[in-house]
């Protein structure tokens, strides 16, 4: 359970499109969720692929734009030139408010709760260090599960960071952030994104998205848990049209969808083109490899359209295999 209540703790702006639980908490982008309930205790490694390939705050589920991603640091040396975490970064407001509200991060004698770590003590110091960019994804195997793989971010560029023991030593801190909170630039089709992605009720619509932008290429992402209603055909075959697809094709199909995550994913991959997180970038060049480029349509003219012993429309008088085998430009 939560610490305070939301009203105790200034709301970021960015948060406030988050649809609430029972108590009238945010429910996080990161966790599990269903109009039954929410468990703020388990994390859905589907949703953290959606946050990866469209390079969202596990707190907000909003993109990161030019501001710095913040990973918690569980080491109290010196931080390395890549950071590698198995959890998904947030953005400094995020993180500041999650201090407040989130019983683990609030208290240095929690423990967690969830089977896998169940006792767990909460480090005395919390550390989070912030990074210029989320640099690579990738699914490694568990090992607290063998057979099961879980996402693990990797960060460069360090910026600063910042650590706390309780609350009270970070609120000056989230109160100056809080009153400097830009707002996000958020494109139509990104937004029609985030919507489906923040209810109680989003079923996968995104996690299908995010896996047809380019997610689906990533080695080993189908053992992830919660990809298995994923695995086939169908989203490695559209994920292989967002790639190599003209846009005449990639916009046909999205204007063709029901679904409104995966009518919005086509018009975001053409407006991101060239401009791609670059966890996904990296998914994509992977996927290079792996999609077969259709076979152009034959060119009119001889040795194509016409007859290879018919005579050459180019009025040589010669037969169309010997003249233009290729083909007669247009």
């Amino acid at each position: 359970m939560m610490h305070a209540p939301q009203s105790a703790v200034g709301l970021p702006r960015r948060m406030r499109h988050l649809e609430v639980d029972h108590r009238g908490y945010p429910v996080i982008a990161t966790v599990d969720r269903s109009t039954e309930g929410v468990d703020f205790g388990a994390v859905s490694e589907r949703r953290k692929l959606v946050l990866a390939a469209f390079d969202w705050c596990a707190v907000c589920g909003m993109p990161f734009a030019d501001e710095p991603r913040r990973q918690s640091v569980y080491d109290n040396g010196p931080l390395p030139s890549a950071l590698t975490s198995g959890e998904a970064p947030v953005h400094e407001v995020c993180a500041l408010y999650a201090a407040q509200v989130c019983p683990y991060l609030f208290s240095p004698r929690s423990r967690l709760g969830d089977d896998m770590r169940k006792g767990t003590v909460r480090d005395p110091v919390m550390r989070f260090a912030g990074f210029r960019s989320t640099s690579a994804v990738t699914a490694r195997e568990s090992q607290l599960q063998p057979g099961v793989h879980t996402l693990h971010f990797e960060h460069r560029g360090q910026a600063d960071e910042f650590s706390y023991r309780s609350p009270e030593e970070i609120r000056d801190r989230f109160a100056d952030v809080l009153a400097r909170e830009k707002d996000l630039p958020v494109s139509d089709p990104e937004g029609a994104l985030i919507r489906p992605f923040s209810r109680l009720d989003e079923g996968g619509e995104v996690t299908g998205a995010a896996l047809v932008a380019g997610a689906a290429f990533a080695k080993d992402v189908f053992a992830m848990p919660g990809l298995e209603p994923f695995r086939g055909k169908h989203h490695l075959t559209v994920a292989g049209l967002m790639l190599k697809g003209t846009e005449e094709e990639i916009r046909e199909f999205s204007d063709g969808s029901q679904d409104e995550a995966f009518g919005a994913v086509g018009p975001w991959v053409l407006e991101r083109t060239g401009q791609f997180p670059l966890a996904l970038q990296r998914w994509r060049a992977r996927g290079q490899g792996m999609v077969r480029r259709p076979a152009p349509p034959p060119p009119p003219g001889p040795g194509r359209t016409v007859a290879k012993n018919a005579p050459c429309p180019c009025g040589s008088g010669r037969k169309a295999r010997r003249c233009h085998p290729s083909g007669l430009a247009g």
